[in-house]
């Protein structure tokens, strides 16, 4: 009688755990989220028997797949580029072809406004007539149409000071007093060539006021007369060689 009851009691035991395990089998697993992780690697476990998906820096929802979520990284990434502004280093080939050497550094303050800082210098002859000494500076604050500060077209404003002893044929012009001074604007268009070099294009109207003397073009040439000149023109033209950092 008890050996009957033993295996009475057996079976019902089996019974209960076989129920048992046939529920849990057919009750989906609750999705969870690795909480170990740092917070820049989030681990996700899907529902669907799937293989977890691990990204780095941007967690993956239920049902993205791990490239949609690397893309995200990649999109981050950009943005984190992007963040770091535009800087550039430039020299104009049509000034240097001239004898007029020059350096400008461009920097970016807004999300589409930059801003060059210019320095033109020659303090050398090219001959016994002809020489330009100057020394130039020609600030200008730039707004690029694009999406992207730094490539394609913009628009700029721009000042100009300068110090100058020009000889041409029988005169020689020296600024007097004050330097030359003025404003005006600018149209521009900037080429990349490769991901540190480009090609920028720019002309510029303004007005430029300069108190000058005129001497003969001679050693120690009698001073002619003194006039002050009121110019309105080209104030800025350039095809720059460019190298963006």
């Amino acid at each position: 009688m008890r050996h009957s009851k033993f295996n009475m009691r057996t079976v019902c035991l089996l019974a209960a755990l076989s129920g048992i395990a046939v529920l849990s089998a057919q009750t989906p697993a609750k999705p969870r989220v690795q909480t170990s992780a740092a917070p820049e690697e989030t681990t996700v476990y899907k529902p669907d028997g799937k293989k977890p998906v691990t990204v780095i820096g941007v967690p993956a929802k239920n049902g993205e797949s791990k490239k949609e979520a690397s893309g995200k990284v990649g999109a981050g990434k950009a943005a984190a580029l992007d963040g770091k502004g535009y800087l550039a280093l430039k020299t104009n080939v049509l000034y240097d072809a001239c004898a007029l050497l020059n350096l400008a550094v461009e920097m970016q303050v807004h999300k589409k406004i930059t801003v060059e800082l210019p320095l033109t210098c020659s303090l050398w002859d090219l001959g016994s007539e002809h020489g330009v000494r100057t020394v130039a500076l020609q600030p200008e604050a730039r707004w690029w149409i694009g999406n992207e500060a730094g490539r394609g077209h913009f628009v700029g404003l721009h000042a100009h000071v300068a110090w100058f002893n020009v000889k041409w044929n029988d005169n020689r012009y020296q600024d007097v007093d004050r330097p030359l001074l003025g404003a005006g604007l600018s149209y521009g268009y900037k080429l990349p060539l490769s991901e540190h070099w480009g090609a920028e294009f720019t002309l510029g109207l303004g007005y430029a006021n300069m108190k000058y003397n005129t001497y003969y073009n001679i050693a120690n040439g009698a001073l002619l007369d003194t006039r002050v000149r009121h110019y309105w023109g080209v104030t800025r033209v350039g095809a720059s060689l460019v190298y963006r950092f």
